[in-house]
């Protein structure tokens, strides 16, 4: 155990360092951080829910505004500006979708605001419902008692 294979530690040290560097390039690349800090983002959706006099779902955008907010005084690594001007644009898609549906019925084309500003969300992945959420399980609930699955609509 005291013996080491020679040049071992080295090579793993230089490997540590490497996907260091990598990672930290990866982080930089991250545009539009969430300050919501360690509070997940379904127990963020059911404050919103619960705040919703008619307890409705919160949209995408809705969610992705209420995870932005800021702290005043508070020190960040990444400008805000880009952020506000996404939730604009989100807010502006939204207005123009109401003054359509109340002058002339459905609108012609309806978007979600979040990803008509977002784009589409990678394969695989759902934005905004936290990690290990995709498409297959959202509308799934796992009863523990049965085991069995249990879809909801």
């Amino acid at each position: 155990m005291d013996k080491v294979y020679k040049g071992a530690k080295e090579r793993i040290w230089k490997y540590v360092k490497d996907r260091a560097k990598i990672n930290a390039a990866n982080r930089a690349k991250r545009r539009d951080m969430h300050t919501c800090g360690p509070k997940s983002f379904a127990r963020i959706r059911e404050n919103l829910k619960n705040a919703n006099e008619a307890k409705k779902e919160p949209s995408l955008a809705e969610v992705f505004r209420a995870t932005r907010k800021r702290v005043l005084g508070r020190a960040y690594k990444e400008p805000i500006e880009d952020t506000q001007t996404k939730i604009a644009r989100m807010e502006e898609i939204a207005s123009q979708q109401a003054r359509e549906h109340v002058e002339g019925g459905e609108s012609s084309n309806p978007v979600d605001p979040f990803e008509a500003v977002m784009g589409k969300d990678p394969k695989g992945r759902l934005r905004l419902y936290g990690r290990g959420v995709t498409a297959s399980t959202l509308g799934k609930v796992s009863t523990r008692s049965s085991g069995a699955s249990v879809y909801v609509f």
